[in-house]
């Protein structure tokens, strides 16, 4: 008798597991049926906002479907983040998040580690390279320059972010950590303010991502001496890597990223993941990302969670190091 309501329970469990399965496949093949709303979580303009109306339009063409774009920013992007993570898990309102968002703030404010817990990764955009640049007449010629001078006497210098808890933040520290020097960090209200001051000199270096700084650059304001890449940039060939120069194994990534609320079905994230592929593979798309200085990236769901969850535990323990604290 045991062995027999064991047999019809196995048998419901399959029946019931097969039922939801072939619901998923169904709306997955379904989807989209109605228009997709993509949060941009910071304000019109910048780096997160420009990639999201990038893709709205890719995926506008693609599905045949409105795609809009909504800007909910502030709280450093956590409005936004929260504002999907509490809705409806039916992949119709996604959100465009960077490193900073996802695998930085959430070791700092517990209201962002709450956020991340409730949404899920769908596919990565791009990859914004970061560079240390010091103002035009900075007397440090080469990385190698700018090193020397900030062990020799780190007391005299400081360094620039876009705001405490920022990926300019954070790998300015690790670039500190690195070095083995207490160089003062000063925090601005987003990168606008703080290259004006990296041009007038009242800081002496930055680690800023390409858009920021790029125009600077090339009329003879700032000067690039390294990027924080893996790899040598095709907007900056001449520009070694930390790497390749004073600090071996070096590595720090701006990425670009959708999510999901948490729920939302994988065979309904598999299918944003593969249109989101054929978009970024559109020329028309891959212009607008180099054009802000950015490396169109595809990742598969899991392989940017595994990218996510790495990073975040690199940037823990730089904070972690550098006593780096945030109000909750």
């Amino acid at each position: 008798m045991c062995f027999f309501k064991k047999a019809l329970f196995g048998a419901a469990m399959t029946t019931v597991v097969a039922l939801f399965s072939s619901v998923a496949l169904a709306d997955a093949e379904d989807y989209p049926n109605d228009s997709i709303r993509i949060i941009a979580p910071y304000a019109p303009g910048g780096a997160s906002d420009m990639f999201a109306r990038a893709l709205s339009e890719g995926l506008r063409k693609e599905f045949d479907t409105p795609v809009v774009v909504e800007n909910k920013a502030g709280a450093s992007g956590i409005i936004g983040a929260e504002y999907v993570s509490r809705s409806k898990p039916d992949g119709y309102t996604l959100v465009v998040g960077a490193v900073s968002l996802h695998s930085i703030l959430p070791s700092l404010l517990e209201k962002m580690a709450k956020a991340q817990d409730n949404l899920t990764p769908v596919s990565t955009i791009a990859n914004s390279p970061s560079y240390v640049v010091v103002p035009a007449d900075s007397p440090a010629e080469t990385i190698e320059d700018l090193v020397e001078m900030l062990q020799e006497d780190p007391d005299s210098y400081m360094y620039g972010s876009a705001g405490n808890g920022t990926s300019q933040h954070l790998f300015a520290e690790l670039f500190k950590q690195e070095i083995d020097a207490d160089i003062l960090h000063v925090p601005y209200k987003g990168s606008g303010e703080l290259v004006v001051d990296l041009i007038a000199g009242r800081v002496d270096f930055v680690v800023e991502q390409g858009p920021a700084i790029m125009s600077h650059v090339e009329n003879g304001k700032l000067r690039v001496l390294a990027t924080a890449m893996a790899e040598r940039t095709e907007e900056l060939p001449d520009v070694p890597t930390l790497a390749e120069t004073v600090l071996p194994g070096f590595e720090a990534n701006t990425w670009f990223a959708v999510y999901a609320p948490k729920g939302t079905s994988e065979a309904v994230i598999n299918k944003l993941n593969g249109t989101i592929k054929g978009v970024l593979e559109d020329e028309d798309v891959e212009k607008i990302l180099r054009s802000q200085g950015a490396i169109p990236l595809h990742m598969t769901a899991a392989e940017l969670k595994e990218m996510e969850d790495n990073d975040r535990q690199m940037w823990l323990e730089v904070i972690e190091s550098g006593e780096i604290v945030l109000e909750n």
